[in-house]
């Protein structure tokens, strides 16, 4: 072998050395800053390049307990920065695998998981909206470019579902079975699961933003007595008791 290749060799040991000591704020700021700022704050940051936590994580004013990653340096091969992640919430547990590209596309692979649903509404920040229950993830990926979702794909199952405000209901648990279609419209489509009330309705959101939503929810003899209250108020009934449900809009 050539002396350059021995050379080569230990330039790249000492390159790999460099980045597994690298502080674990440097490594985060260049993989998930948005002009050099992180999207939340935290009180501790612990570890390295390979392995690390933080602790007392704050998105917009909500509160994380703890969010631990390791390293995938495989990622590198497709041109990204990659790591799998742990994220502690309370009782609940989610994990994934989080990259970013060179171009700035953010992507989550093998979402698996639970969280509280009124966790999910105030990171999306619904303002009126309040919600019970627990969210179940199982998504194959979920790609984020410009600070909105691109494509998605994979599967969420509400359970235990209560809608708090406006109105207080109780309800089955529902299903949602997300695709992306060859034209980038993410389409979700969300069914009750063998609850007391029926639920088939379809959520579709366009590349540029824009949303329509369209279903029908009928309830059962075992239908919590607020619901049908609660559906006349933002829904027209039909002949065979349910509501036909149908808004649109841009986000």
């Amino acid at each position: 072998m050539r002396w350059w290749s021995y050379l080569l060799i230990g330039v790249g040991g000492y390159l790999i050395f460099l980045l597994s000591e690298m502080p674990a704020q440097h490594v985060l700021g260049w993989a998930l800053a948005d002009k050099g700022r992180l999207p939340f704050n935290y009180a501790t940051m612990k570890g390295s390049l390979w392995r690390g936590k933080m602790e007392a994580i704050n998105y917009k004013g909500t509160p994380i307990d703890k969010l631990k990653w390791r390293f995938t340096p495989s990622s590198l091969l497709l041109g990204r920065v990659g790591f799998d992640l742990k994220l502690h919430y309370l009782n609940h547990r989610l994990y994934g695998h989080l990259a970013r590209n060179l171009g700035g596309e953010i992507r989550l692979q093998d979402i698996t998981g639970q969280l509280p649903a009124s966790l999910i509404t105030d990171l999306a920040d619904l303002g009126q909206i309040a919600v019970a229950g627990d969210v179940e993830l199982d998504m194959n990926h979920l790609a984020i470019e410009a600070e909105r979702i691109a494509s998605a794909e994979g599967e969420i199952r509400w359970l235990n579902p209560a809608l708090v405000r406006p109105f207080n209901v109780k309800e089955s648990n529902l299903k949602a079975e997300v695709t992306t279609d060859d034209n980038g419209t993410i389409r979700v489509k969300i069914n009750d699961l063998d609850g007391a009330t029926s639920v088939d309705g379809e959520l579709n959101l366009t590349t540029d933003g824009n949303y329509d939503l369209n279903g029908a929810i009928k309830p059962g003899a075992g239908s919590d007595p607020g619901l049908s209250s609660a559906l006349k108020a933002v829904a027209k009934s039909q002949p065979d008791g349910s509501y036909q449900i149908k808004f649109s809009g841009r986000l």
